[in-house]
């Protein structure tokens, strides 16, 4: 996913009425500024190709 071609403002406006959270005008342009920030920082790690059979952990039962 391109940070770019994803709509923060809707997303951010689904998440307040979802989680019943108002916020102004200057909240939401923040929250958007450092979601767009961490999708950044994000895309590399989900580019990073991964084989097609991972190795799963041990599952321990007491």
């Amino acid at each position: 996913m391109k940070s770019e071609s994803f709509d923060w403002p809707a997303y951010i406006q689904l998440m307040e009425q979802l989680l019943n959270v108002p916020l102004d005008d200057m909240r939401r342009k923040e929250i958007e500024i450092q979601l767009t920030r961490m999708a950044a920082l994000a895309e590399p790690l989900m580019e990073f190709p991964l084989p097609q059979r991972q190795e799963v952990a041990g599952v321990y039962k007491l």
